[in-house]
């Protein structure tokens, strides 16, 4: 074999471990099936299917208070009517919409630790994207020790949006790993 056949190699198998470390972080990642908790928190962008589930656990009787995290971008909030659309009308249920500062999970995740201590929830249930929730997992858990269960939101995800999204996590993973604290 030579040089360049070599290098192939190495690239291939460079790549199928990257995929392979990667599949229990963003395509199984350990999650919930949903509970009771006191409220559920949709993180943004919060696309339909999030907010099925949310709704679907308040028509179930597993909470009664849904947090929506969505942007104030009018080109952001095109991508998501239903949540504007909950955010924006009167609900049978408690609905909490905002965007946190910063609009990151970062943010996100102050933003909740915030509500829990002004609302006083023992339990809160997270809904995002299945790659998205391992490290949603870890950001949140330095923010708040309480009771977080995260529910997986089973959005579609083509193969260039599953590319990216390895990708995207695993920076902002390495970012996790530097930054501290919540």
């Amino acid at each position: 074999m030579g040089r360049l056949g070599k290098v192939l190699l190495a690239l291939v198998a460079a790549v199928a471990a990257f995929v392979l470390v990667g599949l229990p972080l963003y395509v199984y990642p350990a999650h919930d099936e949903p509970r009771a908790v006191d409220a559920v928190y949709v993180l943004g962008s919060p696309m339909n299917m999030r907010m099925d589930l949310a709704e679907q656990m308040v028509a179930d009787g597993l909470t009664d208070t849904v947090v929506v995290s969505i942007s104030e971008d009018p080109a952001e909030r095109a991508w998501v009517p239903q949540a504007v659309e909950a955010c924006e009308s009167p609900q049978d249920y408690t609905i909490i919409c905002g965007t946190p500062d910063p609009f990151t999970t970062r943010g996100e995740a102050r933003w909740l630790r915030d509500l829990q201590e002004e609302h006083g929830w023992e339990s809160v249930g997270v809904i995002t994207v299945a790659p998205h929730i391992s490290r949603t997992r870890v950001i949140m858990g330095r923010c708040w020790d309480g009771d977080i269960a995260y529910f997986e939101s089973g959005e579609p995800l083509w193969f260039e949006l599953w590319v990216q999204q390895y990708l995207y996590q695993t920076a902002a993973f390495a970012k996790v790993a530097v930054e501290r604290g919540c």
